[in-house]
């Protein structure tokens, strides 16, 4: 008999140790026990969470993530008001118990005034802390203490055709889910009118709108494994295609913020790049010498001192390729930056005066206001 009820004791002993772990971080989330500082949330590791079949638990999840998703309105001042005026809204997530929280530089631009909101009605001045309109992220501060905190994840787990669900405040309805897929991985979105270029991004089918910019786009474990960014979209509505910033890139920029007051992006100080279409003018030849290449990056001015300028590069050089990979347009060139690293080494072939030549360089943090 006793051999008889030795597994279902053994499997009430492993449900009794789920529920109880589940209810102990349930009870330190709502206590507000996250990350107390930044500097103890960029030494954490994300808590790994063993997959399981059947059904996603959507409530418990979303119950996690909830409480420390927060709307952030943006008030701006006009000639023409009293005083700030409501002038945009979205979303960020708080990420310490201690009042720092994370948002696209895209919701904050422009304002002379941020208050962040949370689930249960309290609401704060926030202060900016970084904004970065390269990574599309800034890290935000308001004077609160045993807030409730979002777990981050590792995004570099997350797998195409998991379970998602993002939460933010789409077109001013605050706390507001929805629930998809991860429809890709390492999405890269060209450069916008306004905007960076968006790299390696998560794409996912969970229904993101405006407002929605800033906020969680979460796992089935409560964990935030991205913050959305931005929409593929004709219309300004979404159309199942959203992108969210992946949270391993973000613990990495607030880490920059931390240590540095700002992200450092590796460079290789171009300043700016001629139209393309000079390589095609006859005169182009005429002038610069003999068989230009038909595509490549004109350089119209490098930073005084940074690598390329370094190593003798100028004004009507022409960049072929970088590392193998041939550069023909801008986005071909900030693609490589954005995923390169502050030292890291760079093979550039280029074209001068009738010469084509090629050096090595070491990617640097350019100031580009000299």
């Amino acid at each position: 008999m006793k051999a008889r009820w030795l597994p279902f004791g053994l499997m009430f002993l492993v449900c009794f140790g789920g529920v109880f772990a589940a209810l102990r971080l349930n009870d330190q989330m709502e206590r507000g026990e996250g990350p107390a500082s930044l500097d103890a949330l960029v030494r954490s590791q994300p808590i790994q969470y063993p997959k399981g079949a059947g059904g996603a638990d959507f409530e418990a999840a979303v119950a996690k993530i909830l409480p420390a998703v927060v709307s952030v309105d943006v008030f701006r001042s006009t000639p023409f008001s009293a005083g700030a005026q409501l002038a945009s809204q979205g979303s960020g997530v708080i990420l310490t118990a201690d009042g720092y929280i994370i948002t696209n530089s895209h919701v904050i631009n422009g304002g002379d005034e941020i208050h962040v909101n949370l689930t249960n009605g309290k609401q704060y001045a926030a202060e900016v802390i970084g904004d970065d309109p390269i990574s599309d992220l800034a890290l935000l501060k308001v004077d609160a203490k045993d807030l409730p905190t979002a777990e981050l994840g590792d995004s570099d787990t997350a797998n195409v055709g998991q379970w998602v669900l993002a939460v933010g405040n789409p077109l001013g309805y605050e706390g507001t889910l929805s629930v998809g897929v991860v429809s890709a991985l390492n999405r890269d979105l060209p450069l916008g009118p306004q905007s960076a270029p968006l790299i390696g991004a998560i794409q996912t089918d969970a229904a993101i709108n405006q407002g929605n910019s800033g906020g969680a786009l979460g796992n089935i474990h409560g964990q935030v494994i991205g913050i959305n960014s931005a929409i593929a979209t004709p219309n300004r509505g979404s159309v199942g295609i959203g992108f969210a910033i992946p949270s391993n890139r973000v613990k990495k920029a607030v880490d920059e913020i931390r240590k540095y007051g700002r992200v450092r992006h590796p460079d290789l100080g171009v300043q700016v790049f001629k139209p393309p279409y000079f390589l095609r003018l006859p005169q182009f030849e005429e002038t610069f010498g003999p068989n230009p290449p038909k595509n490549g990056l004109v350089i119209d001015a490098v930073v005084p001192g940074s690598p390329l300028a370094s190593a003798g590069l100028r004004e009507w050089d022409v960049i072929t390729s970088i590392n193998g990979n041939a550069m023909t347009t801008l986005d071909d060139y900030l693609s490589f930056l954005f995923k390169a690293e502050l030292g890291q080494k760079a093979q550039v072939n280029y074209w001068s005066r009738g010469e084509n030549k090629s050096v090595t360089v070491t990617l640097a943090e350019v100031d580009h206001r000299r």
